[in-house]
């Protein structure tokens, strides 16, 4: 606000300084004629000269007066915010002692704690010392009824052994009639292997003959691709004649030569085979009418009569 004010005075000295000038100049010509004029003009701006310096010289103790204005308002500003800082340290002091108090009555309620805790231990303790006296006197009755329930036992136990004996001696009666059956169950078992053992025997007999007719199969498939063979070399030779016939002696005879000669070599491979086959065929035969005679059949047929009779009884 005083900074306004002395703005304000300012420029109003400046406009009234301006606004003479411009009167003095307009009036110099006036005034050149007339000297007195002039000098009372010139005494007039001397003395508002005086009052402008005046004002000057007031606004200059003005504003060192604002100037200790301001001083004094910044110490106090500098008073104010050490009076702050010294409550700030203060707060912080009570806080701290806020907190301190605050940490010795979590101490003293950690300590209570511990102490209600140590007084239910005690107070556990006791109950399960009374429940230890309960479960001794438990015990003792347990241990009149248990040599109550012994004696009782001791009775039973003679009068068993007296039943046992008896027992004994049924055991020793019925122990022969057991071994009797036993030496029965194991003649039993003897003739059972002897049947199992023909069984077999039968079995690997029929497997046998179930093998030798599989190979005579095989040998008649492997007879009926032979003959195969030979049906082939036989239709090449034909194809072959019939070229050679058709077309005559040339270049293409080459190929019905070799068309003839492929038949002549698949007839005598299949010939070859033939023959083996034949051979194994022959053998095959032998063994399958010594199996398939009629006494070896009959003589399986009693073995299995005999089996079968044997389990019936």
């Amino acid at each position: 606000m005083v900074d306004d004010e002395t703005k304000n005075i300012s420029s109003l000295a400046g406009e009234d300084l301006i606004k003479a000038m411009e009167e003095w100049a307009d009036r110099r010509e006036h005034l050149a004629e007339d000297r007195t004029k002039l000098a009372q003009f010139r005494t007039r701006l001397a003395e508002e000269r005086t009052a402008l310096a005046n004002r000057r010289t007031e606004l200059a103790n003005k504003r060192t007066d604002l100037a200790e204005g301001r001083t004094a308002l910044a110490n106090r500003r500098t008073e104010l915010a050490n009076n702050r800082t010294e409550l700030a340290n203060k707060r912080t002091e009570l806080a701290n002692g806020r907190t301190e108090l605050a940490n010795k009555r979590t101490g003293l309620a950690e300590k209570r704690t511990e102490l209600a805790n140590g007084r239910t231990e005690l107070a556990n303790k006791r109950t399960d010392l009374a429940n230890r006296r309960t479960e001794l006197a438990d015990g003792r009755t347990e241990l009149a009824n248990k040599r109550t329930s012994l004696a009782e036992h001791r009775t039973e136990l003679s009068e068993r052994r007296t039943t046992l004996a008896d027992d004994r001696t049924s055991l020793a009666r019925s122990r022969t009639d057991w071994s009797q059956s036993r030496t029965e169950w194991a003649e039993m078992r003897n003739k059972l292997a002897e049947v199992r053992t023909r069984m077999s025997g039968a079995r690997t007999g029929l497997a046998q003959a179930r093998t030798n007719l599989s190979q005579y199969r095989t040998i008649l498939a492997k007879q009926r691709t032979e003959l195969s063979y030979l049906r082939t070399g036989l239709t090449f030779i034909a194809i072959g004649t019939i070229f050679t016939r058709m077309f005559g002696l040339g270049y293409w005879s080459i190929i019905d030569a070799i068309i003839t000669l492929a038949g002549l070599a698949s007839i005598g491979m299949a010939i070859k085979l033939f023959l083996k086959s034949r051979s194994m065929e022959k053998r095959l035969l032998v063994q399958l009418e010594k199996e398939l005679d009629l006494e070896a059949v009959e003589k399986r047929v009693d073995e299995a009569i005999q089996s079968h009779r044997f389990g019936s009884f």
